[in-house]
């Protein structure tokens, strides 16, 4: 699963991110993400219309998941246990559920989620 952080570099023109997305366009690499990852994209106050048209066709490629009640009350433990702020602790709940590795370029906020396997990009 892919953490907001990497498609914001991606645009951003960092090259390593911006391979990491190639390869999922690709198919070489399969990835998501988080419905909260498409709402903070998508959030920017400053979002030009030219940005907003590569995000959307970004979100295009990836399968959303979407937050449920179970997601929600493991992301309230993250909450309470870490101080994870409430678009991670949903983001890392969202990952843990799904089984998934969350690719991120913020280790520092998800590493201590003993529970979570992450990996820096």
């Amino acid at each position: 699963m892919i953490d907001t952080n990497i498609v914001i570099d991606h645009l951003r023109g960092d090259p390593t991110a911006t391979r990491f997305l190639e390869d999922v366009e690709r198919g070489t690499r399969q990835a998501t993400i988080s419905v909260i990852t498409e709402f903070e994209l998508l959030a920017f106050p400053r979002l030009t219309p030219a940005v907003q048209r590569q995000i959307t066709a970004l979100l295009a490629l990836l399968p959303k998941l979407s937050v449920t009640s179970a997601i929600a009350r493991a992301a309230a433990a993250f909450h309470r246990s870490y101080q994870t702020d409430m678009a991670d602790a949903l983001i890392a709940a969202t990952a843990l559920r799904a089984h998934a590795t969350l690719v991120t370029r913020n280790l520092k906020h998800f590493r201590p989620i003993r529970e979570l396997h992450v990996v820096g990009l």
